[in-house]
């Protein structure tokens, strides 16, 4: 860990589609920092910057290649198992599914600048079946806007930037590595703390239709999954659909009055 600015400066090119391959394929390794060491690299020692940013576009293609192919054989499924490190699996599934839809050329032009996105846009073109020579013009196109941008940036800024890393060399790999525990130490205690803030008493079916057979004011919110609602035949009667990605659209207007029921997969 303590010689990451020398494994990068002493092999380079490799590093470069090892770190670009490795963020892109969905590990916690962030990729962009390597390339503005290498474009400082570059600057200070006329190294082909074109190279450079080949090679990360490379590496990022082949990942989300990958990832394309999955989605096109794994399905939804593959989403699902993306989306569980999400504070809500359900609604990252559908916002996902629908701002792909909406906007498919620009999710994928620009989700490498976007954390999250990057990892789950590839199988979702896949699951989506968009035609792969077209995912792949898109998906080039936006690799080597990100690794340009990076490696520019490097460059720009030259030797100031590879003095610098050269300063923090002996700490670089511990600094990413408190950086990854802070990051998943927030996210298991935010998780344990919405369970703890928004937790609501669980009522068993029976309970529920005794309370609508003796007229109590309850409503009940239908929040299933749009494969679920859709494969289903069978709906509460006088349950409201409300989809889990747009819950937060209509919390602020359920009535406060009556008890609330939420019913989900």
């Amino acid at each position: 860990m303590d010689d990451f600015t020398g494994f990068v400066a002493r092999y380079g090119l490799a590093a470069v589609f090892l770190f670009t391959f490795l963020e892109n394929v969905g590990l916690p390794i962030p990729a962009f920092p390597v390339l503005m060491l290498l474009g400082a690299y570059a600057s200070a020692r006329h190294t082909a910057v074109p190279l450079v940013v080949g090679v990360a576009v490379a590496g990022a293609l082949l990942a989300d290649g990958i990832w394309y192919f999955v989605g096109r054989w794994r399905g939804k499924r593959v989403l699902d198992h993306l989306c569980r490190v999400s504070f809500n699996p359900d609604a990252c599934l559908e916002r996902a599914v629908d701002g792909f839809h909406r906007r498919k050329s620009a999710t994928i032009l620009f989700a490498k600048f976007l954390p999250g996105v990057n990892t789950i846009m590839p199988p979702l073109a896949g699951v989506a079946a968009m035609p792969f020579h077209h995912f792949l013009l898109l998906d080039f196109a936006g690799a080597l806007l990100w690794a340009g941008a990076g490696v520019a940036l490097g460059f720009a800024f030259g030797e100031e930037i590879a003095e610098t890393a050269r300063g923090f060399q002996g700490m670089m790999g511990w600094l990413l590595l408190a950086g990854l525990a802070a990051t998943v130490a927030w996210r298991i205690a935010y998780r344990f703390w919405l369970v703890k803030r928004y937790s609501a008493m669980r009522l068993e079916p029976e309970e529920v239709h005794r309370k609508m057979r003796e007229g109590e004011e309850i409503l009940v919110l239908d929040l299933r999954r749009d494969d679920d609602y859709s494969a289903s035949d069978r709906m509460i009667a006088g349950a409201v659909r409300v989809r889990p990605a747009s819950f937060h659209r209509h919390a602020h207007h359920l009535p406060r009055d009556r008890d609330l029921v939420f019913y989900c997969t």
